[in-house]
């Protein structure tokens, strides 16, 4: 009975402890940010898509992991999701990793969006203004199970907003030579320059040494249609490719390899 009674405290404990880290909030305050890009809608779109938001949360929410005991972590609905958000709190989310009441995203590379530029955070804002409302997939939301909650209790689980530069000066706009902009803002999601990266449980290639196999014309047809050198099926990155970077242009493409061929000697694309 003692035994049992010392493991109903523990289990109250470590979800006390979790509820206390999911509920902690972050003194950043919500801007007078308004989504007004100066673009057709139709080219601030396609400069929204092309920065992955489609890649986690598709069209109506997606499951990111799934394990017995540990949880379901969910990427939300963003067609349902957006609406009841000012732009200012969109902003928040985006380059903050934010939520709404002050809370963080579990997972939201915010990291690295804290370096998009003022233009694209309204490209990415009224792209997101433009999806119609669809019924959540399912699971719809994020759960945890006991080993989930005792790592969250223990500080143990990855908040980019613990992690983002919540201070940055902001860019007002993206370069006009977007090449290493557009690197450090999409590609190093899972790429390092130099060096292997890991997403998934597999190795991700060096994007600086890669890049050396491939011309500017198979550098594009990667990018647009997800096949490599070789006409092969590159796995994620041809679903990434297909989803989000199909959406850059020739041009865009074009300044992204030039800089991976010729500027890259440090580990990261951020300035």
């Amino acid at each position: 009975m003692f035994a049992l009674s010392i493991v109903a405290l523990g289990a109250v404990a470590i979800y006390i402890g979790s509820e206390h880290r999911l509920g902690k909030t972050y003194e950043v305050a919500v801007t007078d940010f308004h989504a007004d890009t100066g673009l057709p809608i139709e080219e601030a779109s396609r400069r929204g898509r092309s920065f992955m938001c489609v890649g986690c949360h598709r069209s109506a929410g997606n499951v990111l992991f799934k394990a017995p005991l540990v949880g379901t972590l969910v990427a939300p609905n963003i067609s349902r999701i957006a609406p009841t958000y000012t732009d200012g709190e969109l902003e928040r989310l985006i380059r903050h990793g934010i939520k709404k009441d002050g809370s963080a995203a579990l997972v939201m590379p915010s990291a690295t969006f804290a370096h998009l530029a003022d233009d694209d955070v309204a490209n990415i804002i009224s792209w997101l203004r433009t999806q119609p409302e669809a019924a959540d997939a399912l699971p719809s939301a994020t759960s945890f199970g006991p080993l989930g909650r005792l790592a969250l209790a223990l500080d143990q689980l990855p908040f980019e907003a613990d992690h983002t530069p919540h201070d940055r000066p902001k860019l007002a706009h993206r370069p006009e030579n977007p090449g290493q902009y557009l690197v450090a803002n999409t590609c190093s999601h899972c790429h390092h320059l130099q060096t292997n990266a890991e997403v998934e449980g597999k190795m991700v290639p060096p994007l600086a040494i890669v890049s050396q196999a491939y011309s500017l014309g198979d550098f594009i047809k990667l990018l647009h249609t997800g096949i490599g050198t070789g006409d092969r099926d590159l796995g994620l990155m041809s679903e990434v490719a297909r989803a989000n970077f199909s959406n850059f242009t020739e041009a865009e493409i074009a300044s992204i390899h030039e800089w991976l061929l010729t500027e890259p000697q440090d580990e990261s694309a951020h300035p």
